[in-house]
């Protein structure tokens, strides 16, 4: 195995014998990434390289090639912590898996997975391994991701799609680092937007949707979209798709087996909205047609028609209740 980084420095545990070599790894690997917990779990000697010391911007690049081992960020070493960071390994030889927030990612040759350093986690390694690590401060990447908890101890496959694209990136990045080190700015802002992009893709959400909490992330993400546009006349399942950056198709997927399709949770919402406006008292001196028309409507008959089938009154007696129905 050779490493990919080119540049910066290289550590190695093997300068020193017995225990101590292990002892001088954890040290290696804390110095060089957050405060960990490290074990052996082979009898066998250990070895332990590292390279590191090389950035683009605010992203840190480190290369590992080591011994099997068990690696563990505790809410201890946490709360004595003042690193908040994301991590994403890139699995370059042999197997690796990420444990985090109830999720477990098994890494295989050319895939990743991220992690958070402000939450516990655990690295397991049964055998010798070669991974590629990039860091990058939190408020980094949540800027251009929303949410990107939701993406930890995912493993996202880089075999193709966008996932293909970073990963291939990535590695040629860290060949070139020796020569890149004083880019411009817009190569690492390029490089936190493509990250970005694989992980909320319609390809890697399609990849990841069988976990529960992404996909229930995702939905809520899209209803409170649908929320905020209901006076979008056009508001429509490609544009929902579109904000959400997200296929059609794979819009349909996240809601089948609810009782609404997107086309009828917004007429929904339209009525339920359109009525909460006709009992409020202050918007009395609003025609029935200008409420219709603030929350989408295009056509009061269409809205007339419609209200009275959701609700069984139409929007005058819906208002005529509301505003005298407490005294009869």
């Amino acid at each position: 195995m050779s490493f990919l980084i080119s540049g910066g420095y290289a550590k190695n545990a093997t300068e020193l014998g017995g225990e101590e070599r292990f002892d001088f790894w954890r040290e290696i690997i804390c110095d060089e990434f957050v405060k960990l917990d490290c074990e052996k779990i082979a009898d066998d000697d250990f070895n332990g390289e590292l390279r590191g010391g090389v950035a683009v911007g605010n992203l840190q690049f480190a290369e590992v090639m080591s011994s099997p081992q068990l690696v563990e960020r505790s809410k201890k070493q946490i709360s004595k912590s003042t690193e908040a960071d994301f991590l994403i390994s890139f699995q370059i030889e042999k197997q690796g898996l990420v444990r985090q927030n109830g999720r477990e990612a098994l890494l295989t040759p050319g895939s990743f997975a991220l992690y958070d350093s402000t939450q516990p986690y655990t690295l397991a390694f049964n055998e010798q391994f070669h991974q590629l690590i990039v860091q990058m401060p939190k408020d980094v990447l949540s800027r251009h991701l929303m949410n990107p908890e939701q993406y930890t101890a995912i493993p996202i496959s880089g075999q193709a799609g966008l996932g293909a694209v970073l990963r291939n990136f990535v590695f040629s990045l860290a060949k070139e680092l020796r020569n890149v080190q004083q880019a411009p700015a817009e190569l690492s802002e390029n490089l936190v937007n493509m990250i970005a992009m694989a992980f909320s893709s319609s390809i890697m959400l399609e990849q990841i949707g069988d976990h529960s909490v992404v996909r229930d992330s995702l939905k809520r993400r899209i209803v409170q979209y649908i929320d905020n546009n209901l006076c979008n006349s056009e508001l429509s399942n490609q544009q929902v798709a579109e904000a959400q950056n997200i296929s059609t198709r794979y819009l349909h997927k996240l809601f089948q087996g609810e009782t609404e399709t997107i086309h009828s949770l917004i007429l929904t919402k339209r009525l339920e909205k359109s009525a909460m406006l006709l009992k409020d008292s202050a918007y009395a001196g609003h025609s029935i047609e200008k409420v219709a028309y603030s929350v989408g409507f295009s056509s009061p008959a269409h809205f007339s028609k419609a209200f009275k089938k959701y609700f069984g009154q139409s929007p005058s007696e819906c208002r005529y209740d509301a505003r005298w129905g407490a005294g009869k």
